[in-house]
């Protein structure tokens, strides 16, 4: 009697044989084998995965990565580019994707008041014309932007700006050297109540009567690991108790905001507000809570402003 073979043994064998093929002619190098044909597919739908994740992703993190591969120019060199696109009111675009941020001046963040006045300012005196960028002794930031004063012509826009009361000074060493100029511009400005210091004129009771009169902006040792070894001072001139609910308190940077909440300001009284963490009091209030890792106020210089609920300039210091 004729023994017959299983099917399946007869399935396994001409896998086996279909296989062992297979990978001779891998090894041969006749064509590619299956398994390098695979990773071949998952290479190429992976590679297509990530173009789309750069495209979608290459707004300021990219580009500001971009830019900081670029090697920064020489100090106090000079170059020429075309501003072709005005992001706000101190940083502008040129034509090879580089980012310029202006020396010298804050101007105010977006949806803070007069930051879209100042980026209005900024297009009217660069905004796709020829300028030459100046350089100091840093020429380019963390984030790749290039560090300039800008000319449009015989104008400089950092100057510029900041007279028509559309940006503050902004010193930071060891870029000094057109401090003065700018100074004496951000001065006249505030003595004509241009622009962001046109509040200072008004005749609002709340305006004349509150007023930063001190900052102590150099801890006792390290200032980051003594934040409430510096502090800002604020007083009530006046005999009437103020409410300064949703008033706003900042440093000339972008990052560091202090909101009220609901704080009487006694008459003829003043309270301190420490840069660290700590209980609030009727005099004393704390910053940050819990603590971030810097402390506020540069030792070097800054400025601070001080906004009521409307967002009016209530009082200004510098130092």
């Amino acid at each position: 009697m004729n023994k017959r073979i299983p099917k399946s043994f007869i399935y396994v064998f001409i896998l086996i044989a279909v296989l062992g093929i297979g990978i001779w002619i891998g090894k041969s190098g006749i064509g590619p084998s299956i398994s390098e044909k695979i990773l071949q597919t998952a290479d190429g739908g992976e590679n297509v995965k990530n173009d789309v994740l750069n495209e979608n992703e290459s707004d300021d993190s990219d580009e500001q990565e971009d830019n900081a591969q670029i090697s920064p120019p020489d100090i106090n060199s000079i170059r020429s580019a075309k501003a072709i696109r005005v992001i706000d009111g101190d940083t502008i675009e040129i034509e090879d994707g580089q980012r310029i941020r202006y020396l010298g001046i804050n101007a105010p963040e977006s949806g803070q008041p007069f930051s879209t006045e100042a980026s209005r300012e900024n297009e009217r005196l660069v905004a796709g014309r020829a300028v030459n960028l100046e350089f100091d002794i840093q020429t380019q930031d963390r984030y790749g932007r290039l560090l300039a004063y800008v000319w449009a012509g015989d104008v400089l826009v950092n100057k510029a700006i900041v007279k028509n009361g559309y940006a503050v000074s902004e010193t930071i060493q060891p870029n000094v050297k057109y401090q003065d100029l700018i100074v004496n511009a951000q001065q006249e400005a505030r003595e004509d109540c241009r622009g962001l210091w046109t509040d200072l004129c008004s005749k609002k009771s709340e305006i004349s009567c509150v007023k930063i009169i001190n900052i102590n902006a150099d801890a006792p040792g390290n200032d980051n690991e003594n934040k409430n070894g510096e502090w800002i001072e604020i007083k009530n001139t006046c005999d009437t108790a103020i409410l300064m609910k949703d008033w706003l308190l900042k440093d000339s940077s972008a990052s560091n905001k202090y909101k009220f909440q609901n704080f009487f300001l006694k008459g003829f009284e003043s309270m301190i507000i420490y840069s660290g963490c700590g209980n609030d009091t009727q005099n004393k209030l704390y910053w940050q809570c819990p603590e971030g890792r810097y402390a506020i106020w540069n030792n070097n210089g800054d400025h601070a402003f001080l906004y009521d609920a409307g967002g009016n300039l209530i009082t200004e210091y510098q130092y």
